[in-house]
């Protein structure tokens, strides 16, 4: 047994010794670009909408005449390109005309019993006079025959009539008197009445001309929800339009560019942007900015006049532009592969990955169609290398090599 072990201790003595295991570390293979900041003119992609800031729906007027009427005619379908004034819908015009002749009956009506008021004071201007010598007369006649009565050669009936004629004469006096002082009152009364007869006249005839309905301004019929012989009430909807030759895009610009577009429409230096529709080119001018921002937006919208193209535009239409930024300075455009979290990068630095952090101020648009990304860092120098491999393990200090 003694043996045994003094054998295997010397085999264990003896044996070769092994070499140590090496792990060598793993090198990614990357590409790299060559930067050199520069000044650059960012842009930034917006998706917006088209819309009008002119649009209508019409309805049907109301009308004293009737609570419904029939539609007798409807001139245009939707999609059509109408001019202003151009009739669009028309209603059954008969109750109209019916109630206008009466308006117009009414007030002629009235301008007669004027005629007829001024006619019977004038008439009282003019007999006053003669009733009052008529009552002088009469007491003239009372005083005889109080004279006669008086001489007993006169009859006491004889008398009691005389005294009948005066009080009678006095009442007529003193009724055109009172005709004459009250002609005023009536006249103004009589001629509030044909102011509102006059009133209801043209009311009718407003009503009237309502039933035609015509394009309020030049546009483009987007709905027409009647058709003839459909019966409508007031306020129904007959047809909606809207004026194209005022056409805007509405697209939200996200919160860190709100300074910078809000700032652009204090200077002289409008922003300009840039679409296309079936290759037809959209230019796009920043007009103004929302009056609120929804509270679960990222962002303020911005409306854009259509400086060009407007033709090929319809409203409600979706449209991706791009938003020219004032140029900017140490500028450098990367692949968007580049780009890790939103605002990191890596350059290449003697084999291995150094990070950096970038403050993202726009995109542009290369002539093949590629986008780029535009970043400004305070840590980029020309001539460095940064790595535009998106890698899933990429660390600092991670070793890379150049493809």
């Amino acid at each position: 047994m003694i043996a045994v072990g003094i054998a295997g201790f010397y085999h264990l003595k003896t044996r070769p010794k092994s070499e140590p295991i090496k792990i060598e570390e793993q090198t990614w293979r990357v590409n790299v670009i060559s930067v050199a900041p520069t000044t650059l003119a960012p842009t930034l992609t917006l998706y917006g909408r088209i819309e009008s800031p002119r649009t209508a729906t019409l309805r049907t007027p109301p009308q004293s005449f009737s609570a419904n009427g029939e539609v007798i005619e409807v001139a245009v379908l939707e999609g059509e390109l109408v001019k202003k004034g151009q009739l669009l819908v028309r209603l059954d015009d008969r109750d109209g005309q019916l109630n206008l002749q009466q308006r117009e009956s009414d007030l002629t009506d009235i301008e007669s019993e004027i005629d007829n008021e001024k006619i019977r004071h004038a008439n009282d201007v003019a007999s006053i006079t003669h009733e009052e010598e008529l009552l002088k007369l009469a007491q003239r006649g009372v005083e005889r025959a109080k004279k006669l009565v008086a001489q007993q050669v006169g009859a006491e009936s004889t008398l009691d009539q005389a005294q009948q004629s005066v009080e009678q004469q006095m009442l007529s006096v003193n009724t055109r008197n009172m005709n004459i002082k009250s002609h005023r009152s009536r006249l103004a009364q009589l001629e509030a009445k044909l102011s509102r007869a006059v009133a209801l006249r043209d009311m009718a005839r407003l009503e009237l001309e309502r039933i035609k309905v015509t394009a309020p301004f030049t546009g483009v019929v987007t709905q027409v929800s009647v058709a003839v012989g459909d019966r409508v009430r007031s306020g129904d909807a007959l047809l909606s339009l809207y004026d194209h030759s005022i056409l805007e895009v509405r697209a939200q610009v996200p919160s860190r560019y709100q300074s910078l577009v809000v700032e652009s429409l204090t200077t002289k230096y409008k922003l300009q942007g840039l679409s296309q529709i079936d290759k037809h080119p959209i230019r796009l001018q920043l007009e103004r900015i929302a009056g609120q921002i929804d509270k679960d937006s990222g962002g303020i919208d911005a409306l854009f006049r259509i400086v060009e193209g407007e033709d090929f535009l319809r409203l409600g239409q979706f449209l991706t532009l791009s938003l020219i930024l004032p140029q900017q300075t140490n500028i450098v455009a990367l692949p968007f592969e580049a780009v890790y979290e939103t605002k990191r990068i890596y350059k290449l630095v003697e084999g291995r990955m150094k990070g950096l952090t970038i403050e993202r101020v726009g995109e542009r648009t290369l002539p093949d169609g590629k986008s780029q990304i535009l970043v400004r860092s305070s840590e980029l120098r020309a001539t460095d290398q940064v790595i535009v491999t998106q890698l899933p393990n990429a660390v600092e200090g991670l070793k890379v090599q150049v493809k």
